[in-house]
């Protein structure tokens, strides 16, 4: 994991790379963040899991 400026950058253990903004008050949209979750291979089950 890396952050530059307000962007982090995920990298999986398979070399695939995710990147996430990260921008203070600001929510992640509908889009973005259904792009963020093909990028990492998620499904909405797995995405819920990490984040109980």
């Amino acid at each position: 994991m890396r952050q530059k400026g307000s962007h982090v950058r995920m990298k999986h253990q398979d070399d695939r790379v995710v990147s996430i903004p990260c921008h203070s008050g600001k929510t992640i949209g509908k889009g973005l963040l259904l792009k963020i979750m093909r990028d990492a291979d998620l499904t909405k089950d797995e995405l819920i899991e990490l984040l109980d």
